[in-house]
């Protein structure tokens, strides 16, 4: 059942949750992408032509980025209109993130009779609520996915070619924001063969996509002499490990990630299992958090991270019960509805899990939409055995969980928001400090931290090409990705500057494990426990170590 007055709950929702970040520092990756936005209002049909520091050394940004382009085509209209603020890209990133969530309620009213709980299930996550405060490709993603997703289930339901079509130029366009979205056509491709069981029309609607990423392999490649195959390629090559070990690691921490960015399945679980069940899954926590302490996936340098550990295991156990939930709609229902979920969230989960280089909320965020409807269509098949009225009161409850889902959800949202303020302040307290003096202000570290850096002056070290002037100051992030410091011969440390985030959460913290964006960081998106500042090293080079 779909109402359109009522499809506006969602959406309202999304934007409601995501304006008190709009004036969120640009974090993460959102540099490449504003770089590569930069380039193409200067060179529109050259997007990636230009070298970027990301590594510590110059490099083309074809080489860097794994990404593709459309995401920035649209910062670079949005910027074109509105400027490049923070304000002003995040507010044009509030349009995908409702379409997205618009998205969700009219996918979902096509699987269960509750579009709105389920698609807030789906919005009231720190997976899609975080990434939605970024100005990155992956809300835009979903929103081309789950649109995708709603045209082709209703071209194949009522044989209309257009809405297949349509569908399949999404898809492309999916896979033109991420290369994740190439997964999208065999999922679509499934579903249709389970509903018609014979070829059709739609057999050919889905070379359209095909065609376009075959023109997009061609482009890509006559520019800069590699394509995108070659990328979704080098995401198995790095991933590497194949050892049972390996292995295994990989899936727990791909459990807690999931668990952690759809923790909204977690506040169901009084309304989806029996008693047995809850004690069984308490059961499964505990044992989650002895396996964690004994594979030591928290660090244990300054003692046993037990809070991390308890929080890792209630995480995976509640991704465990994603899957299981999965798994348990496809054996009950066997119909192409259902085994379009089943494919949907365990091909996210063996993704993000076993096969992209890193473990992250953003690879984890695609199966949200298809879990929110998965939850609601579990507590509409709930029976009681007693009564009832039992099972009527449990549908009307469903709203509930929802409130501690939204807190949690917007207290990580608070948490990212902060760390990612932290690298806006420094770089714009450390240059303005220097900025009366000779000496160049040379830095360590990327992603936002570099974005506000450059634009206040700050020169990136090219390890491979760098020239130190005398006494060049030096500057070096505690918490930042690829550091290196200095022999002590080399530079004096002048004094170590301190901006403290959110003090009770974190997304990016290795010493609570939080991971959110790697989990190189740690086996969980995010932590709670106490939080120290962020710090920043300055050094004055020697003078006898210019040039």
């Amino acid at each position: 059942m779909r109402n359109y007055k009522a499809a506006i709950i969602p959406a309202a929702v999304t934007i409601l949750c995501l304006i008190p970040f709009a004036n969120k520092a640009f974090h993460i990756d959102d540099t490449l992408f504003i770089w590569a936005a930069k380039q193409i209002q200067a060179h529109p049909a050259d997007f990636y032509g230009f070298s970027v520091n990301w590594y510590g050394i110059n490099m083309p940004m074809a080489e860097v980025t794994k990404n593709p382009p459309l995401a920035c085509y649209y910062i670079a209209l949005a910027a074109a209109l509105f400027g490049w603020s923070e304000i002003a890209l995040h507010i044009a990133f509030l349009i995908p993130a409702a379409l997205a969530a618009l998205g969700v309620y009219y996918l979902a009213g096509k699987f269960c009779s509750r579009p709105i709980q389920a698609s807030l299930a789906a919005v009231l996550t720190p997976g899609f609520l975080v990434s939605s405060t970024n100005i990155m490709c992956d809300t835009m993603t979903l929103a081309f996915w789950v649109w995708a997703v709603f045209l082709w289930m209703e071209g194949i339901e009522k044989n209309k070619n257009s809405s297949l079509f349509f569908a399949a130029v999404l898809a492309a366009f999916c896979a033109l924001t991420k290369y994740f979205g190439i997964t999208l056509l065999p999922l679509l491709l499934a579903y249709a063969i389970m509903q018609k069981r014979r070829p059709g029309v739609w057999t050919l609607l889905l070379l359209v996509p095909i065609a376009i990423l075959a023109w997009y392999q061609w482009v890509t490649h006559s520019l800069y002499g590699r394509g995108w195959a070659m990328d979704v390629a080098a995401y198995a090559i790095e991933n590497g490990g194949t050892r049972i070990s390996t292995l295994f690691l990989k899936g727990l921490i791909g459990l807690s990630f999931t668990g952690g960015c759809i923790i909204t399945a977690l506040f169901y679980s009084p309304l989806l299992w029996s008693r047995r069940v809850l004690i069984g899954g308490i059961g499964l926590a505990i044992l989650f958090v002895f396996i964690g302490f004994a594979a030591k996936i928290v660090p244990d340098t300054d003692g046993i991270k037990w809070a991390s550990l308890v929080q890792a295991g209630l995480m995976a156990a509640t991704g465990v019960s994603i899957l299981w939930l999965a798994g348990e709609d496809f054996w009950k229902s066997r119909n192409a509805e259902s085994l379009l979920l089943l494919l949907w969230v365990f091909g996210t989960f063996i993704f993000a899990s076993f096969i992209n280089w890193t473990i992250n909320a953003r690879s984890i965020l695609p199966m949200t939409p298809a879990v929110g409807i998965i939850l609601m269509r579990r507590i509409e098949r709930y029976k009681d055995k007693t009564a009832k009225q039992v099972k009527q009161s449990k549908v009307r409850l469903a709203v509930w969980p929802l409130i501690p889902a939204a807190i949690v959800s917007l207290l990580v949202c608070w948490a990212d928001y902060s760390w990612a303020d932290t690298a806006r302040c420094a770089a714009a307290d450390i240059c303005k400090s220097f900025e009366r003096t000779s000496r160049t202000v040379w830095f360590e570290g990327h992603w936002g931290f570099q974005y506000y850096m450059e634009a206040a002056g700050g020169k990136a070290i090219d390890f491979k090409d760098v020239k130190f002037g005398l006494e060049d100051i030096i500057v070096i992030p505690s918490n930042n990705t690829n550091t290196r410091f200095f022999p002590k011969e080399s530079v004096s440390l002048g004094k170590v500057l301190q901006f403290a985030p959110c003090r009770q959460l974190a997304t990016m913290n290795n010493v609570l494990g939080a991971g959110f964006y790697a989990n190189i960081w740690g086996p969980l998106p995010y932590a709670a426990g106490g939080v120290e500042p962020e710090q920043y090293y300055i050094f004055t080079l020697k003078p006898q170590q210019a040039q």
